[in-house]
């Protein structure tokens, strides 16, 4: 190779080390080089460049040779959307757009050496100008009551949406663990058709649903958004996005009819007989599993006159769920939300791929969020393990070189053994 193509090499090992969340000393150690050899290589600063070292590393970071060669094609040509607090680092970006990167080149991988699970459609290449916003409340808003009639949802509240989101919108989704400044992040790989969803696990449900929500917006609405800053400065395409979220989550209809139920499902609470509105706004959001902010702006839209004491500060749902007796409910809720939940339909593709041997355990690992042994020892419980290796051959060589000789066999030899 020149000494332009091993800069290369090592710009593009260093950079799938990274992904695998490896130091330098782990991956010489995995690859059975030595730390300085590494160091070299990385830095493009070898003479030569072996392809049994080449081999050695990419086994190691468990990826193509090819990535090493050529770079991830899919790292170059995806879309990406953080979700984000305006405190968030580059660093919490960075980290969070690895980590998205790397399962949409698992993804790729699975699509590359088995039949794909669903047809994927290669979609136009994104124009980088963000689609014009008119008016983003109605926008929104039509786009959610039009997808909600294609599903045929009615009205009713969504109850796994992740579930939806995959199998109705092809959008895949999960929770994982990224930045705590970090409430979502969606990303689309063009070239393959595919998007993703994921959201953060450190986030309480309701805001799990809505980053959900919102991420579904930016597919749905194809407008091309970057990064989104939650506080301030603030897009119109991330606004309608907004607005997409609460009438997919919570449309106006159904927030009117559940609003009128609670007049009288609801245990009166005030002197005239009457229910408490911060009671009434609270079943609400907990109908449509959303939180309290999402159900006044809903009840403002409809012309809900609401007392000062829910448009001021309002309580949290924890707080509004123990208050109004379905604490322990909404403490299952959070415990679920906070689980690890990869992307469903990338895990099975994975787990398929592991059990044919297609791909190795580290992968598979990194999508579960766990160290190779946990993820190894959970399979393992569950009957899943990867094909046995092919037992060695073993020849007798005297009687391989009597044959090309052309001398018969003895008959004390023994005839060569598969």
């Amino acid at each position: 190779m020149k000494l332009e193509e091993l800069e290369e090499v090592g710009r593009h090992i260093r950079q799938e080390r990274a992904r695998a969340g490896l130091n330098q000393r782990d991956l010489a150690e995995q690859a059975g080089l030595s730390q300085p050899t590494l160091h070299r290589i990385e830095q493009g600063a070898r003479a030569a460049l072996s392809v049994t070292e080449l081999d050695r590393i990419a086994r190691a970071l468990d990826v193509p040779v090819r990535y090493l060669l050529r770079g991830n094609p899919v790292a170059d040509r995806v879309r990406v959307a953080p979700r984000t607090a305006r405190e968030a680092t580059q660093e919490d970006l960075d980290e969070a757009r690895r980590l998205v990167v790397d399962l949409l080149a698992l993804d790729d991988r699975l699509t590359e050496s088995s039949t794909p699970h669903r047809a994927c459609t290669p979609s136009p290449h994104p124009s980088s100008r963000s689609a014009p916003v008119t008016d983003a409340e109605s926008e929104g808003m039509a786009a959610a009551a039009a997808l909600r009639t294609r599903l045929g949802l009615g009205l009713a509240p969504l109850v796994d949406l992740p579930e939806l989101l995959e199998t109705a919108t092809r959008l895949d989704a999960g929770a994982v663990s990224i930045p705590s400044t970090i409430s979502g992040i969606s990303a689309q790989d063009p070239a393959r058709g595919v998007a993703v969803a994921l959201v953060n696990i450190c986030d309480v449900p309701e805001r799990q649903r809505f980053s959900y929500a919102h991420e579904l917006g930016h597919v749905v609405l194809d407008d091309g958004v970057v990064v989104d800053h939650l506080r301030g400065g603030r897009s119109p395409q991330e606004i309608r996005c907004d607005a997409f979220a609460r009438h997919f989550l919570a449309p106006l209809e159904g927030v009117r009819q559940e609003w009128e139920r609670t007049a009288t499902n609801c245990e009166p609470t005030t002197k005239d007989g009457s229910v408490d509105p911060l009671r009434r706004l609270a079943q609400v959001a907990r109908h449509y599993r959303v939180s309290l902010s999402v159900a006044r702006i809903q009840c403002t839209k409809l012309g809900i006159g609401l007392p000062s004491d829910c448009q001021d500060t309002l309580p949290t749902n924890r707080e509004a769920a123990w208050r109004f007796g379905w604490g322990p409910e909404y403490e299952a809720e959070v415990k679920a939300a906070q689980q690890i939940s990869p992307p469903r339909r990338i895990l099975e593709r994975a787990v398929r791929a592991y059990e044919a041997g297609s791909i190795g355990l580290k992968p598979l690992a990194r999508l579960l969020c766990m160290e190779p042994q946990e993820a190894e020892t959970q399979l393992e419980k569950a009957g899943i393990r990867p094909p046995a290796p092919p037992e060695p051959r073993r020849i007798n060589a005297r009687s391989m070189a009597a044959a090309r000789r052309g001398h018969p066999r003895r008959n004390d030899e023994e005839p060569p053994r598969a």
